[in-house]
């Protein structure tokens, strides 16, 4: 561990919240890194350098001041970390009475850095694992050296697994808002949440543990956490289970189903299938099959609209009828007219289909 200008500043920062004196920060080679006289940054503190050599408290007085190079009457305590001395902690003054507290100041500085050592270690762990998943989504197969990595980072999972995505989109602050719902996850649920770029999540589900119907309420209730805390709606795309360590088609699944499904919904690839199919259909023939289905239908919006909700509710004409406030001969009648105008009996199950399909590549078209 070394110490770093940044790191000796905030040291700075958080001591002289308890001591109205002047401190210095110095680094392993006795220059000084942060001081609140920032003339003194760069300087060489010959008082620190004995300090380091000697592994013990050096007070220095006026005496020692013509005689040693880039001192002021004090107290300079060495930095101990792990039993290595990394640095110098200087407290400017009269030793006499900076002496009683000089210890506190050095057991504060020390636990600084070890928090910062903590952070660091937690970070590095964090960017390990997202690069291990950034790896492990595009293989199709998985080497043993690979699976030995997982076990150094602590990722102990067992197939059936499943990926899902969670999507975060327009929010200011997307990384803190993410950090916020990686550390729900990991508090409410047995999974392995990571940072996915800056508006999504990754996480990777034991099926043992979390088979779909119990995922899905998981992540109703998340859903509804968020929004109601937060203000903030989700879209979550849940993967297929995979039998074996390979989760590539798992992860590609739950990305196809956030794509696709709908926004703001908890989207499940196998509830998706025919979507999928429609979404691999190019643009222009999409275009030019919604015309020949439907060809002047769209410009009678009574009409439309009453397709709509007819296949809505499944060709029941009592349904229909009743959700459009219209006599069952009126609903007839404007079916007769629907296939006058596209030549498609919508009573004929093979028409429906047609009909379905135009529908929805028209819906997926427009928005």
């Amino acid at each position: 561990m070394k110490l770093t200008k940044d790191l000796g500043q905030k040291i700075i920062k958080e001591t002289t919240k308890l001591i109205n004196e002047h401190i210095i920060i110095v680094n392993e080679n006795a220059i000084i890194i942060a001081s609140t006289d920032s003339s003194r940054i760069g300087d060489f503190h010959e008082g620190a350098l004995l300090t380091i050599k000697n592994n013990c408290t050096t007070v220095l007085t006026t005496e020692h001041v013509p005689k040693m190079q880039g001192i002021k009457p004090g107290v300079n305590l060495p930095i101990t970390i792990n039993d290595n001395v990394i640095g110098v902690i200087g407290i400017t003054g009269n030793p006499d009475e900076i002496i009683p507290f000089a210890s506190l100041m050095k057991k504060m500085t020390e636990l600084l850095i070890n928090e910062s050592i903590y952070i660091q270690q937690k970070e590095w762990h964090r960017r390990a694992i997202e690069a291990y998943f950034f790896d492990w989504v595009q293989k199709k197969e998985i080497s043993e050296e690979f699976s030995n990595r997982a076990e150094i980072l602590g990722i102990n999972l067992s197939p059936p697994l499943r990926c899902s995505i969670i999507e975060i989109k327009h929010v200011n602050n997307n990384l803190e808002t993410i950090d916020q719902i990686i550390q729900l996850l990991s508090l409410k649920m047995d999974c392995i949440p990571i940072r996915w770029g800056d508006k999504r999540i990754l996480f990777l589900t034991e099926d043992i543990k979390y088979n779909l119907s119990q995922l899905k309420i998981e992540m109703q209730s998340l859903q509804n956490y968020i929004l109601t805390k937060l203000s903030i709606p989700l879209t979550i795309g849940i993967g297929t289970i995979t039998n074996t360590y390979c989760i590539k088609e798992s992860y590609e699944n739950g990305v196809n189903a956030l794509t696709i499904g709908e926004k703001d919904g908890i989207n499940v690839y196998e509830d998706l299938l025919l979507e999928v199919c429609f979404s691999a259909i190019d643009k222009n023939i999409s275009k030019d099959f919604i015309s020949k289905v439907f060809r002047n239908l769209p410009f009678e919006e009574e009409l439309f609209h009453t397709l709509r909700i007819y296949l809505i509710n499944n060709m029941n004409v009592k349904k229909t009828s009743e959700e459009l406030h219209i006599h069952i001969n009126t609903l007839h009648y404007r079916l007769n007219r629907i296939e006058t105008i596209t030549g498609h009996n919508p009573r004929n199950a093979y028409s429906i289909a047609i009909f379905y399909i135009a529908l929805y590549l028209l819906d997926k078209d427009t928005n």
